[in-house]
């Protein structure tokens, strides 16, 4: 082989490359696009942020007040409060189910939900831990979520404990699950 003719081959490769990667670069939008209409339409996941956060919590059907939240690097913080003193535990199950669901079914970026039921007592001015839970989505299942849904008033079993690390107050424990 020619030496100037191989040097030839790749100064063309060269410039062909350069020349048509940039192309291709461009096509790629417009199929992705293509694609992500088509991902839009078999589901409807919001990517959750500070923009609209309070907007999308606002839209939830809970019955307990969303006293504070947060939201940082993937993580949603969200503090339910408990004002009256007859609710049932079955309720505050189904407010935390509710609040899962949205974390990990409604939006596609929420990595982690840390969860927690508080107590005010208006009279003292004061607030108590009832219940916390540390949801993941890498660990969080649709069953263990309807699990807890129709937990109803009893103790929540161990394996719903464990799956969604829920940890219970003494308080908790006295006032509603053992009175």
């Amino acid at each position: 082989m020619n030496r100037s003719w191989l040097m030839g081959t790749v100064m063309l490769i060269s410039v062909g490359s350069v020349l048509l990667l940039p192309q291709l670069a461009a096509v790629e939008p417009i199929v992705a696009g293509k694609h992500a209409v088509l991902e839009t339409l078999g589901g409807s996941s919001t990517v959750l942020g500070n923009d609209n956060l309070v907007d999308r919590l606002a839209e939830l059907p809970l019955t307990l007040s969303i006293d504070r939240v947060g939201w940082k690097s993937q993580v949603l913080t969200l503090d339910l409060k408990l004002t009256a003193n007859d609710s049932e535990p079955q309720e505050l199950y189904q407010n935390m189910a509710m609040a899962i669901s949205f974390a990990f079914q409604d939006t596609s970026n929420v990595d982690q939900l840390l969860l927690r039921i508080v107590a005010e007592d208006k009279w003292l001015n004061s607030r108590r831990l009832l219940l916390a839970g540390d949801i993941r989505r890498s660990e969080w299942s649709l069953e263990l979520q309807e699990a807890l849904q129709n937990a109803g008033s009893r103790p929540l079993p161990e394996n719903i404990k464990k799956g969604f690390r829920i940890s219970e107050s003494e308080l908790w424990k006295k006032q509603f699950i053992y009175p």
